[in-house]
């Protein structure tokens, strides 16, 4: 017996989006705007964007700032705002300095998120043209540099590594193997 299929408003028996693309001449004169500012200017708009709650933000302002003209400004601008969230979003009148700083901390969460997208954006941008961004973490990039600078080596360690990584299973394996054999007797 199938499934009864619940219908959708649109009678099709299919969920509908609730997503919807914003007017693309909107986001285009967004862009234009954003793109006339100042970097200050754009910054205090990015952290103003930034520290709006995620339900409330303006679609047409998040296309814009993700766009390829403004994601390497905004990219730019970002460290900044999470480093000092406080020159760009002062304390209300009557906040507490806890719910102050507990709005900044919150405001660097999203910074950082924001940031984490304006990377895949630009990555997507240049996986286009055919090439792959190096990764953000200094760490990554350095064990790169090293494996490209001595290959010898850093062949000889993942190799030792996979020979660690082999032993640790078959010992694993191993010690199952005794406990289900003194389990059975």
């Amino acid at each position: 017996m199938a499934a009864p299929q619940q219908d959708a408003p649109d009678g099709r028996g299919s969920r509908q989006s609730r997503w919807t693309e914003p007017d693309l001449v909107a986001v285009t004169e967004q862009i234009k705007a954003l793109s006339a500012l100042t970097n200050r200017e754009f910054a205090a708009e990015l952290a103003a964007f930034i520290a709006t709650d995620n339900d409330d933000r303006d679609q047409v302002v998040a296309y814009a700032i993700r766009s390829p003209e403004l994601v390497r400004k905004a990219r730019r601008l970002i460290p900044d705002i999470v480093r000092e969230p406080e020159k760009y979003l002062p304390a209300v009148p009557g906040e507490s300095n806890n719910a102050h700083r507990r709005r900044l901390a919150q405001v660097r969460a999203r910074a950082e998120h924001e940031a984490e997208i304006l990377f895949r954006v630009q990555a997507g941008m240049v996986a286009r043209r055919g090439h792959l961004m190096p990764e953000p973490s200094p760490r990554s990039r350095a064990r790169r540099r090293l494996a490209d600078e001595y290959p010898e080596r850093f062949l000889e360690l993942v190799r030792a590594e996979e020979e660690a990584d082999r032993a640790r299973a078959a010992e694993r394996t191993a010690e199952r193997k005794r406990q289900r054999d003194a389990a059975g007797q």
